[in-house]
């Protein structure tokens, strides 16, 4: 074989890999059989009026968060749990079952579909599979409110998890809006955060918080701790406490990848009387920075 030909095998057969590893072929139901961690994030949103402040505009807006666990089954149907916080509605701590048919397509496109809200209207969400079906994205094309839009990731959980394998120097990358703060009006700000935990074998954590809300910083390196409890199944619950507020939030999450990567949902303020107040609208995705 000369060489021409002996470059030709060798391209031919490193397309034919790539389009293997990383799903850009023909897709099977078995591709996708599997449990997934994910989460949605997106909006609802009417423009009402002129901006206030340029570049800024008027709306009824409504912030859509959720973050789950479901099981997609070789005759097409999906089952899970997952949390979610819409608009002011904040779905709690025990989560909602979710129940959905997929149809797949092979060239690696399909719908799922599920019921959802209180009449448990039929929502649809287009999506395409990558990377052999590490990897699902989707986005919302049919919903129970008119206007409300998201783009949902899902990534298979590989391997175990469990509390043994949550441990080391985790990073939170986390977002937030309608955060009511003691500001003259408007007081109803965006916020965002970094927040480096060291996580040890126990789920116990300290860390810090670096971030701003609206016009308002963090103090530098403004101190956390808390606890992350992770169940063998890669579902888990936390709390953060801080130096900066009474209250102790209560979060639900899903790990992923051995431990190594995570989606996060705060969900409840709780107070030192026991009261409890909604966590309006965050999210947060998890990243291992160095297994310790």
């Amino acid at each position: 074989m000369n060489r021409g030909c002996r470059f030709a095998v060798l391209f031919l057969c490193l397309l034919v890999c790539v389009s293997a590893a990383y799903g850009q072929g023909r897709c099977t139901m078995q591709n996708i059989v599997g449990t997934y961690a994910f989460m949605s994030t997106g909006s609802s949103t009417i423009v009402t009026g002129a901006a206030p402040i340029p570049p800024h505009w008027s709306a009824l807006y409504a912030p859509i968060s959720i973050v789950g666990k479901f099981t997609v089954y070789p005759n097409g149907t999906a089952k899970g749990l997952y949390w979610a916080i819409v608009g002011t509605v904040n779905f709690g701590l025990t989560g909602i079952d979710l129940d959905a048919t997929i149809t797949l397509n092979d060239d690696c496109t399909g719908t799922i579909q599920y019921p959802a809200g209180p009449n448990q209207t039929v929502q649809k969400e287009d999506f395409f599979v990558l990377d052999n079906g590490r990897e699902i994205r989707s986005v919302a094309v049919q919903t129970n409110v008119p206007t409300g839009t998201w783009v949902t990731t899902a990534h298979r959980i590989n391997g175990s998890c469990g509390q043994h394998k949550v441990h080391g120097l985790y990073l939170f990358d986390c977002n937030s809006e309608l955060l009511a703060l003691p500001v003259p009006p408007p007081n109803i700000f965006a916020g965002a955060f970094l927040i480096r935990m060291l996580v040890s074998p126990g789920g116990e954590y300290t860390g810090t918080m670096i971030g701003k809300v609206g016009p308002i910083n963090t103090e530098p390196g403004l101190p956390v701790s808390g606890n992350l409890t992770v169940h063998d199944d890669c579902t888990a619950e936390g709390t953060l406490a801080s130096p900066a507020q009474p209250s102790i939030n209560l979060a639900k999450g899903v790990f992923f990848d051995e431990g190594r990567q995570g989606y996060w949902l705060p969900l409840v303020n709780k107070f030192p009387d026991d009261s409890t107040s909604s966590q309006l609208y965050s999210y947060c995705s998890i990243t291992l920075m160095d297994r310790r």
